[in-house]
């Protein structure tokens, strides 16, 4: 069973530190998502239902807190993954 995802404002929002690796990994137009992007907060490889949304790729980068590197996209990831944060 799915959770319902919890839409935040801002990653200021979470705790990060409750997390053993936090990964943001954000999506372009993900099936539930239509039309926008979506940044989603997973812990180590498990997906959480901390969602942000913005309505385009820079403004979902400008909330990406500092402390997080950009990582190259593995192959056979997601086709709907642009990039993911570590």
């Amino acid at each position: 069973m799915q959770t319902k995802d919890q839409l935040i404002n801002s990653f200021k929002e979470i705790d990060l530190g409750e997390y053993t690796m936090p990964i943001i990994c954000i999506y372009n137009s993900p099936s539930d998502h239509q039309g926008m992007f979506v940044a989603r907060l997973f812990d180590v490889n498990q997906p959480t239902p901390v969602i942000l949304m913005r309505p385009s790729l820079d403004s979902i980068r400008k909330e990406i807190p500092e402390r997080f590197s950009l990582v190259p996209k593995a192959a056979g990831e997601d086709a709907n993954i642009v990039e993911s944060y570590i």
